[in-house]
């Protein structure tokens, strides 16, 4: 994943950041044998606790520049959250 520089984004696909953030939080777990798809569930697929979601917050935050938590948005899976940088 690319940092921004100068406020100017230097991902060419939020998609590929966004399941990148999501495999690194999942790696961490002793049980991280979990599959990351478009229509998976944030909390009942991906078992994603609050730390972990506000870890993914601050990830998408530094990467992307923005993040749809911080937009007051709750996205539940991870095409939501994708749908959000393709808006």
């Amino acid at each position: 994943m690319d940092r921004l520089v100068d406020g100017e984004s230097l991902v060419a696909d939020a998609e590929e950041t966004v399941l990148q953030a999501l495999r690194s939080l999942i790696e961490r777990r002793e049980e991280n044998v979990v599959d990351v798809g478009l229509d998976s569930s944030l909390a009942d697929d991906l078992m994603m606790d609050s730390l972990e979601v506000a870890e993914f917050s601050a990830e998408l935050e530094d990467y992307l520049g923005t993040d749809p938590y911080s937009e007051g948005l709750m996205p539940e899976t991870v095409g939501e959250v994708i749908a959000f940088y393709n808006r």
